[in-house]
């Protein structure tokens, strides 16, 4: 005689302080950094020259290490999701395939600051340009996923909006209250910088947490989470196997 299924509980989107406590201490940690980063810039400012641990923390500065420190974020995020993609099959694996190809990517133009670089040549272009790419590839994601009933996909589409937000929203945002200034000046510069890079720091952070959470092997490690927390997932994914 068959028995009912047994139905795991699937897990919250975001996990309880327990769980993760060491994501708030690096939270805090980001922005203890890129808040030096901040004073270094309005030192140099002052000072108008900058020695080596200047430049070292510098806000946006290639091979400096805020910018490196988000670049890494990035990297273990990627890394994260192909572990998954690698213990994983089918259609599952290749969805968290993409999510790690979507890191790697974003920790390339990071560390490289292909966005500045492109903005330089033409900012209301790379806005556009940016915003398509965004779209198009959040879109893709979100549909693939929920077409092929990946449980992670809204959190972790989710996590990567708020990355988008964060990039492209507060770029053009500063740009906007910039240029409506007579005179933005060094200080505004600097704190529109600090803005930026220090969102894109922290919903990078959100992104890998959201990725390490989600993934299929976190469900086996947190069994105990609360059903009144339970997030919706298609209806086959938490089924068990049948028992006689």
């Amino acid at each position: 005689m068959i028995g009912p299924m047994r139905r795991d509980r699937p897990l919250p989107p975001w996990p309880r302080l327990r769980h993760t406590w060491w994501v708030y201490l690096l939270g805090v940690a980001l922005i203890a950094l890129y808040s030096a980063g901040l004073v270094f810039r309005l030192r140099c400012t002052l000072r108008w020259r900058c020695n080596g641990a200047g430049q070292l923390f510098d806000l946006d500065a290639l091979g400096g290490i805020p910018r490196l420190t988000t670049t890494a974020l990035f990297l273990v995020t990627a890394v994260l999701a192909w572990r998954v993609s690698h213990r994983e099959a089918g259609r599952l694996a290749m969805w968290w395939a993409a999510i790690a190809a979507v890191g790697v990517a974003l920790a390339v133009f990071k560390l490289v600051s292909a966005h500045s670089t492109l903005k330089s040549d033409s900012a209301l272009l790379t806005l556009f340009g940016s915003l398509l790419l965004a779209a198009f590839g959040l879109g893709t994601l979100w549909a693939v996923g929920e077409r092929w009933r990946v449980a992670a996909t809204r959190p972790v589409v989710t996590a990567l909006a708020l990355y988008a937000i964060a990039a492209i929203g507060l770029d053009a945002a500063t740009s906007l209250i910039g240029s409506l200034q007579d005179d933005a000046g060094e200080y505004w510069t600097a704190g529109g910088t600090f803005a930026e890079e220090l969102g894109e720091a922290l919903s990078a952070l959100v992104l890998l947490v959201t990725v390490r959470w989600q993934s299929p092997g976190a469900v086996a490690r947190f069994r105990d989470v609360p059903q009144d927390v339970v997030h919706r997932v298609p209806e086959d994914v938490f089924t068990g196997p049948e028992r006689t």
